[in-house]
């Protein structure tokens, strides 16, 4: 069964918000949901015209947001750059950096052993959808089970 492509997009923006927040811990960061979308653009080639495409422009901040809702993410306090639209002082919670840190249980060998946070960090470097797609699909269905 394929994947809408709303879901696609959420998939690999998740997994960039969450690799970004990850290599970044404990300190804040400011997440551009501009940067971060043209980042899976680029990488997977979207065409202008291309439903994945579209669903990016709408959808960047309301997976981040989405995120923070769930609280995987924490925005922190401080002055607060007006011009800068984005997520600014965004960290993991204890929540999303414990979740990421998990490696998969599975008496199957043949399964990955690596950390969620390994194997997002491969799925978004190789910018192969049907990668991330399955990767962040796993992590977020373990989140959302945890949550």
């Amino acid at each position: 069964m394929a994947v809408s492509p709303n879901i696609e997009v959420f998939n690999q923006v998740a997994a960039r918000t969450f690799v970004r927040l990850y290599e970044a811990f404990p300190s804040p960061i400011d997440l551009d949901p501009g940067l971060i979308g043209m980042d899976v653009v680029l990488e997977e080639k979207y065409a202008p015209d291309s439903a994945h495409h579209n669903s990016l422009v709408g959808s960047t901040s309301d997976t981040i947001q989405y995120l923070i809702d769930e609280s995987f993410i924490r925005l922190t306090g401080g002055a607060q750059d007006l011009s800068f639209r984005g997520f600014q002082g965004a960290v993991l919670t204890s929540k999303g950096f414990s979740l990421l840190q998990l490696t998969p249980e599975s008496v199957d060998t043949s399964v990955d052993r690596r950390s969620y946070f390994e194997r997002l960090k491969t799925a978004t470097a190789t910018g192969t959808k049907v990668v991330a797609t399955e990767a962040i699909g796993a992590l977020i269905a373990r989140l959302l089970a945890a949550g």
